[in-house]
């Protein structure tokens, strides 16, 4: 069994380290130890999951021995922990974006490939069962040539300006939310935009002593002629009864597809939620579910759980004499997740040139 650590003991850290120790408590890996600069980040995961705990997530590899681990650090932080565990021989799950530059992403790419250890990135929107089923039907033709499209991926003022204030400036809302969609989308479309332009935003959060985009307004060019027009944000006010907003439509020329993935279907109003910036008032168990039955204490399904748990899956085929190889096409690749930045690197490119055009 392979002996797993994290690297990041945050907001989604913590959430990936109650879907590793269900992992751990079924006997698919032995999640042993977490890494966090930050005291109290790193006292909550130790407490709650009975791990070893380390400041220094060099020091965690070397002592603990460790097969594989999770990068679950803010974005411009994956590269120099991602190159250093490829270069110790460790098989990794890195957070989206790989890198917040095309170069960052190369090197941890060039990194695992010369190690020849899994790099698995996790997009988990490839695991929304709603993508899932518009990359069969395109693949199929039932929607014919695909024609333009929109998509929208927002979140509240209250991811920059509170729960990342201290980093945000080193990141925007196409690195942090908007990537989700374009992998997604390269994903079940089968191709990638070519050239981008794009539009970027500073006025709410520049005010508040935040440098960095409030919007981005892109519109992806595709070979075929198609356009995609994607508008990322992280400035919806507080009382927006969701952390976050999100919505497909794509149209071609048989046929289009619209997919909510803001509503679907359960609403809830309590006095906790209305506290709790990150409680949603209108869930998403597609997402991720807590169940609780006769057999376990608490059992843990939607895509954001189930993209985890097949990086599990996988080391376990690892563990059980797969290559690396042998595994190739079948997860988020380090590849596809280095294509991805490099679009919403264009992006960038493109807002701070007002607008021109930029090829990916």
């Amino acid at each position: 069994m392979m002996k797993l650590g994290i690297v990041g003991g945050g907001m989604y850290g913590s959430r990936l380290a109650h879907i590793f120790m269900e992992a751990h408590n079924a006997g698919q890996v032995d999640f042993c130890a977490a890494a966090d600069v930050s005291r109290p980040a790193l006292e909550r995961l130790t407490a709650n999951f009975g791990v070893a705990g380390y400041s220094d997530y060099k020091e965690m590899i070397e002592k603990e021995r460790l097969d594989a681990i999770a990068v679950v650090t803010p974005d411009h932080l994956h590269e120099e922990i991602a190159v250093h565990s490829a270069g110790k021989g460790l098989h990794m799950l890195v957070q989206k974006p790989i890198a917040t530059t095309s170069a960052g992403a190369k090197r941890i790419v060039d990194a695992a490939c010369a190690a020849g250890v899994l790099l698995y990135v996790d997009f988990h929107k490839r695991f929304d069962p709603s993508l899932a089923l518009a990359r069969r039907q395109f693949a199929e033709g039932v929607y014919g040539e695909l024609l333009y499209g929109y998509l929208n991926i927002e979140d509240t003022l209250y991811i920059p300006a509170e729960a990342f204030a201290k980093w945000a400036h080193l990141s925007s809302p196409a690195w942090f939310v908007g990537i989700h969609l374009i992998d997604a989308l390269n994903w079940a479309l089968g191709m990638a935009p070519d050239k981008v332009s794009a539009i970027g935003h500073k006025k709410k959060l520049a005010r508040m002593g935040v440098d960095t985009y409030d919007a981005l307004n892109a519109r992806l060019q595709y070979p075929c002629g198609a356009v995609i027009n994607m508008d990322a944000s992280w400035v919806l006010p507080r009382s927006f009864p969701s952390p976050v907003n999100q919505n497909v439509r794509l149209v071609g020329t048989d046929g289009f597809i619209e997919i909510d993935g803001q509503d679907r279907g359960v609403q809830s109003w309590s006095e906790k939620a209305a506290a709790d910036p990150l409680k949603s008032m209108i869930n998403n168990p597609y997402g991720f579910l807590e169940s609780y039955n006769s057999l376990t204490e608490c059992a843990l399904s939607g895509y954001t759980v189930e993209s985890v748990l097949y990086f599990i899956k996988l080391l376990g085929k690892i563990d059980a004499g797969a290559s690396v190889a042998s595994l190739a096409g079948l997860y988020p690749s380090g590849e596809e997740a280095a294509l991805a930045t490099r679009i919403v690197e264009a992006i960038h490119e493109s807002a701070a040139a007002s607008g021109e055009t930029v090829s990916v």
